[in-house]
């Protein structure tokens, strides 16, 4: 997946939504997403060297109103001007990490699972 951004740019927004395989049972799934911290990483494709690290993201619930079985969730970020300063290709990982009722650190997901993204400065 390309995401595709001008350099020193703050917009468009990076979004990425949440898609429900139908392994996990969407209700506990999604108590836990909220109770997570949500990190983006994004490192330079050429050298490997990180760019970002542990920015903190937001997480955006769209509720559809013709079905209301199917919550949409996205994961959101917004660069700053510093963040796209220069032209390239990076990798870009978002971090979520689930919390326990007692807030100590569970599972860790990194998204997305199938497809790279990759963030092109432009």
């Amino acid at each position: 997946m390309d995401f595709y951004i001008r350099q020193g740019a703050t917009d468009p927004i990076l979004k990425m939504r949440l898609i429900d395989d139908g392994k996990n049972d969407k209700s506990s799934f999604n108590e836990l997403l909220e109770n997570s911290e949500i990190t983006f990483e994004m490192v330079d494709t050429k050298t490997g060297i990180p760019f970002i690290l542990n920015a903190p993201c937001s997480i955006a619930l769209r509720t559809k109103k013709y079905n209301q079985t199917t919550d949409e969730y996205y994961i959101i970020y917004r660069f700053t001007e510093l963040q796209t300063s220069e032209t390239g290709k990076f990798e870009g990982k978002f971090i979520i990490q689930f919390t326990d009722s007692d807030q100590n650190n569970t599972t860790k997901l990194i998204v997305p699972i199938r497809d790279k993204l990759y963030i092109n400065v432009i």
